[in-house]
């Protein structure tokens, strides 16, 4: 289905190759995993298969690439585009049409399909993706989890041979994620679509499919099942983002436990790691100290209703305290941007008053906010307006009075921290996601300010930068200083946030310690606890979140 040979590959302008010596062959039928670091050439590799390589990206190509009995070297991308569909990491690359149903006719629109057939799979589609309901909606309203679905079913439409999807769950809440999954893998079940995924956050796929493929610096390093992939020693040092539960096999395992099966679902590490925390003893965890911090942020029954548009938020009251890392958890469309607009002046509440560091929101621009609170968006797209990395991180620095020296050293500093020195002088939207991500972050953090939010800020991240990212922002806010993550990362949320807020239809349902919020819960729990709610139940095991605290119950 899929044949590569010697495949290297320059971007424009770049001396080093997004893609080097590439060999590969993919079967038809097979669910192929592909993973890596930020700009190790996953992305590539995937525009590779449909033609937007070397036909719309500039660059220097060598070597074969043959899809579907095609070369794909000498073929339109108009020709592939019938067999194979490809969805894009950022929604916002793909959407083009006014409206849903609009979005998911428009390729079938463009290579002339019958009315009859084009109504038949367009609403095939919707259903597929479980969106039914909003298609007729504006894509400009959906949110972020939204469009990815539009995304989604407009390839789906097509009934490609062969479906390319770049981090598809990137932007879904967990029941979202599951969904979008299943149905991949009923496509590739059932049809026998021949299925190619990006993915970072292996413990949502592995279990699902049929290989692995690892790339790093455009090169494949490791190539075979999950299961002995995933036993390799060194992938954590790759920046692969190991799921917890093998994590913790290799813990057991370093400490000279007997040597357990390699677990891919939280069922088969039931069975292989009961034994090793049977004899736990069930003690009660002591209730989670309350924070004692100045209020940071103070919210008091606070509603907004978009104009022209539905109730985001319902008689929302919360306060905030420096020192704290809090998350903001929900289904998509729960409200969590909405609340956290607010919190920089963004929007301004319908009813209610919100208080950032004494300040009425309401009654300042979000300039005179901006030098106390930082904003990462949820798109790092929104914060790329400079010609290079280096002047995009310098933007917000003008007019702080700071000296030359002491603003470029706060630049060097960002482009260290973030990995990004070697991108001083790129131009930030030719970045991969990630890159882009990082330094959209690098951006806001430079400004040093007291109250940071981030929307969705490890999106696109692969493992290694995210735990220096994360263990920044835990040193930020240990520094008293206040960081507000909204997020779909259980897993992240689980290790380092102090707090979770979860809201549903614009209330916050629940409020509370992490212990308290994601012990047990159906969605919204990391791994590591499903496990032991099925191994042991109460007590010691009940409130287990992480690796190192299963682990520290063996000590």
């Amino acid at each position: 289905m899929i044949r590569i040979r010697g495949l290297d590959f320059y971007y424009s302008d770049s001396e080093k190759p997004a893609l080097r010596s590439v060999d590969l062959d993919i079967g038809e039928g097979e669910f192929v995993l592909v993973t890596g670091p930020s700009g190790c050439g996953k992305s590539s590799l995937c525009r590779c298969l449909n033609g937007l390589i070397p036909h719309y990206y500039g660059g220097r190509i060598r070597g074969r690439i043959d899809v579907c009995g095609l070369n794909v070297l000498k073929h339109a991308t108009r020709e592939m585009a019938s067999r194979v569909g490809m969805v894009f990491q950022d929604p916002e690359n793909q959407l083009v049409a006014t409206d849903v149903e609009r979005e998911v006719a428009f390729g079938l629109e463009n290579l002339r399909f019958s009315r009859d057939v084009m109504a038949k799979r367009v609403e095939e589609a919707l259903d597929a993706v479980g969106i039914p309901g909003i298609r007729h909606r504006q894509t400009s309203d959906l949110s972020g989890g939204e469009k990815q679905k539009v995304a989604i079913a407009s390839v789906l439409a097509l009934h490609p041979d062969v479906l390319v999807l770049d981090e598809p769950t990137s932007e879904l809440d967990p029941k979202g994620a599951e969904d979008v999954l299943s149905i991949i893998q009923r496509l590739n079940d059932e049809l026998g679509i021949t299925v190619v995924l990006i993915e970072h956050r292996l413990d949502r796929v592995v279990h699902l499919v049929d290989r692995m493929i690892v790339l790093r610096d455009g090169g494949v390093i490791a190539d075979g099942t999950p299961r002995d992939v995933l036993s390799r020693p060194d992938l954590a040092r790759w920046g692969i983002g190991v799921p917890p539960i093998v994590r913790l096999v290799q813990g057991l395992n370093g400490h000279g436990d007997s040597e357990a099966i390699m677990p891919l679902t939280v069922k088969e590490g039931r069975s292989s790691l009961r034994d090793a925390f049977q004899d736990i003893e069930s003690t009660p965890t002591p209730a989670p100290s309350k924070p004692t911090g100045d209020p940071a942020i103070e919210v008091e029954r606070l509603w907004y209703v978009y104009p022209d548009g539905p109730t985001a938020l319902r008689n929302v009251g919360l306060t905030i305290r420096r020192g704290e890392m809090v998350a903001v958890m929900g289904r998509n469309s729960s409200g969590k941007t909405t609340l956290v607009k607010h919190f920089n002046g963004l929007l301004k509440p319908s009813k209610g008053k919100v208080r950032v560091l004494g300040q009425l929101t309401s009654r300042h621009t979000v300039a005179e906010m901006s030098r106390n609170v930082g904003f990462v968006f949820q798109n790092p797209n929104d914060h790329m307006f400079c010609d290079t990395v280096e002047q995009e991180i310098a933007f917000i620095l003008r007019n702080r009075g700071l000296s030359k020296a002491e603003s470029q050293a706060r630049i060097d500093r960002m482009l260290d921290t973030f990995g990004l020195a070697g991108y001083r002088k790129e131009y930030p939207r030719d970045l991969s996601g990630g890159e882009r991500q990082r330094v959209a972050m690098a951006s806001v953090l430079v400004a040093e300010p007291e109250v940071l939010i981030l929307d969705e800020p490890t999106r696109g991240m692969e493992y290694g930068l995210k735990s220096e990212l994360m263990s920044l922002l835990d040193e930020y806010r240990r520094a008293g200083n206040t960081v507000v993550l909204v997020t779909h990362d259980v897993e992240m949320v689980a290790e380092y946030a102090d707090r979770v807020i979860l809201l549903s239809e614009g209330a916050v349902v629940v409020d509370g310690h992490k212990k308290q919020v994601l012990s047990g819960a159906l969605a919204f729990s990391p791994q590591i606890n499903r496990l032991m709610q099925g191994i042991g139940g109460k007590g010691a095991l009940s409130d287990v979140l992480t690796v190192d605290e299963a682990l520290g119950l063996l000590k």
